[in-house]
């Protein structure tokens, strides 16, 4: 499948057709910049930010963006090679009446006072502190909106979660929250590529590969180590969750449909649990990188600037009367209003696991998806594990082909559904409810679920072509602790708190979340459910630590054991 990025019959459904342009505020300032000012934190600590403002008299609402990735660094532009270019583009909206601070976090950048600690208390109080300075300013009307990608969004859920009177409005745009759910242990399973691998990589390395930090210090704090040493939900990533309950100021989430794995599930909760007004953008893309193209282009900025002049210069855009979601439909390639989310008209429908070969998919076991109940007595399959014909590069269940091409599903389970009779829209969370057992103490499931595309257009001998939609993971010592109260029909939420090893051999009924998606599933399009205990580096994100894992595990899927996706399938109109 090929990168949607900008392509401009894709970009212009984004918008509303009646648009109201010319009710947006107009480019009519030039720009002055403070660099290098020194704010004072409660606890004493001096952090950095540079001010941008218009070159004029008068007060102007401001715009906050906040990261530990050196506002000094503003001046490289924004594309995948520097990815932590994160604020968008400061002139655009300064020229447009507003100002714009943007701060390097305590023990980055230019904030040379204090130690960053990762969304730490102090951290979250800073961002507190911040806001209040700017409210406070000669230059500013006293209301404050947060801007940003990624980290930005971070922290405008953190900051938020600690509720600053003259916080006006904030757009968290591809942005988790939950830390331990979101980013570094996905159903308690720890991910290799955030956060450890990326604070060495973005971070440390700036203040130690190639040049010197200004204060010695910086970079000392590690956090790789603190993943480690915290592999439960304690205290540590208690205060890395912020709770939505205490968000009140308005708030526009937008989140990629492809950043499965760091961002996405904490744009869809965020608007779930907030009880300010709220919209919510779920935005197309399939491959890393898109995401910044999307932020930088005009109908987003346009987007944020409607957003912006709404709740801070009090101009009627139009924005909030327009349905409160956005969810961009793949397949249909289009973005489409909704009223709601989860959508109201939403019908959870299952599909079963079978051991029905379809002979589309070269896999361990080739099994099939169906809407109809397994009628069968001691159906089921079971897989060892490592295999030896896993590629170490490219992770679990990937094995070589001829010519060195790459199989992803080769060496796994695969269940994969008939041709769909009709188009088949898929929008919103899905739960797999699987009948396990293993011959281990621990074991871990993790799924992808596939758009895969009509057989006609597969290439014999090649791994099938399709697109990749969502995926999900469970350690299975960490299903002792669901929590009943968080849990929703289409999240299970678990506390991660006391894990309790399985009995070998035993069998058990496991949850698993998978993130949202939005897909339509197009006549003769099939939809496969991918199934191992490990991942590949190479399609999942930086995949996930497998350890020392040696074993065998076995999936049921009889009468008295329906393993099945519960998926969210919306009835046409």
């Amino acid at each position: 499948m090929y990168s949607q990025i900008l392509i401009p019959e894709v970009m212009a459904s984004m918008m509303p057709e009646d648009f109201p342009a010319d009710k947006l505020s107009k480019p009519c300032y030039k720009v002055r910049v403070d660099k290098d000012v020194m704010v004072t934190m409660r606890d004493g600590v001096r952090v950095a930010v540079d001010v941008y403002r218009p070159d004029a008299p008068g007060e102007f609402p401001s715009l906050y963006a906040s990261s530990p990735y050196q506002k000094d660094l503003y001046w490289l532009p924004p594309v995948p090679t520097f990815h932590m270019r994160e604020t968008n583009k400061i002139e655009w909206f300064v020229e447009r009446g507003y100002c714009y601070v943007n701060h390097d976090i305590r023990g980055s950048g230019k904030s040379v006072e204090g130690q960053w600690r990762w969304h730490s208390q102090e951290e979250q109080n800073d961002h507190y502190d911040v806001v209040e300075w700017i409210a406070e300013q000669p230059w500013c009307t006293g209301k404050v909106g947060m801007i940003g990608e990624s980290y930005f969004a971070w922290t405008q859920w953190m900051a938020a979660a600690q509720a600053p009177p003259h916080l006006a409005c904030i757009v968290p745009f591809d942005g988790g929250a939950d830390m331990y759910r979101d980013v570094a242990y996905h159903g308690g399973i720890m991910a290799t590529g955030f956060p450890a691998g990326w604070h060495i990589t973005e971070l440390r390395s700036h203040y130690r590969v190639g040049r010197v930090a200004e204060n010695a210090t910086q970079g000392d704090w590690d956090l790789g180590w603190n993943v480690i040493n915290h592999q439960l939900a304690d205290d540590f990533w208690k205060v890395r969750n912020p709770d939505f309950s205490n968000i009140r100021c308005p708030v526009y989430s937008i989140g990629i449909l492809h950043k499965v794995g760091i961002h996405l599930r904490g744009n869809i909760r965020g608007y779930e649990e907030v009880t300010a007004p709220k919209k919510l953008m779920l935005c197309h893309g399939d491959f890393e990188g898109d995401e910044v193209a999307i932020f930088e282009s005009i109908q987003v900025r346009n987007q944020l600037l409607r957003w912006y002049d709404h709740w801070l210069k009090g101009n009627d855009t139009g924005i909030m009367d327009e349905p409160a979601v956005n969810v961009f439909v793949r397949g249909r390639e289009e973005y489409r209003p909704e009223n709601e989310w989860p959508l109201a008209r939403t019908e959870y429908k299952k599909m079963y696991l079978s051991d029905k070969q379809t002979g589309v998919v070269d896999s361990l076991n080739d099994g099939g998806l169906g809407w109809d109940a397994p009628a069968v007595d001691g159906a089921s399959v079971t897989y060892s594990y490592p295999d030896p014909d896993w590629t170490g590069f490219s992770g679990v269940g990937t094995a070589v082909m001829d010519r060195g091409i790459l199989h992803p599903c080769k060496k796994i389970l695969t269940f994969t559904s008939d041709p769909m009779p009709q188009d088949t829209e898929v929008i919103g969370s899905t739960v797999l409810v699987l009948y396990a057992s293993s011959d281990q103490p621990d074991t871990e499931f993790l799924v992808r679920i596939w758009d895969q595309l009509p057989d006609e257009m597969q290439m014999p001998g090649m791994p099938p072509a399709g697109r990749i939609l969502t995926r999900g993971w469970l350690k299975a010592s960490h299903a002792a602790t669901k929590s009943e109260e968080l849990s929703k029909p289409f999240r299970p939420y678990y506390m991660h708190d006391a894990p309790k090893p399985i009995e070998p051999g035993k069998m058990y009924k496991f949850e698993i979340e998978i993130w949202a998606t939005s897909n339509c599933f197009l006549k003769g399009h099939r939809l496969r459910l991918d199934l191992a205990n490990g991942d590949s580096n190479a399609l999942d994100f930086g995949g996930h630590y497998y350890g020392l894992k040696v074993g065998k595990d076995t999936i049921y899927f009889d009468k008295n054991h329906p393993s099945h996706l519960i998926l969210p399938v919306i009835p046409p109109k």
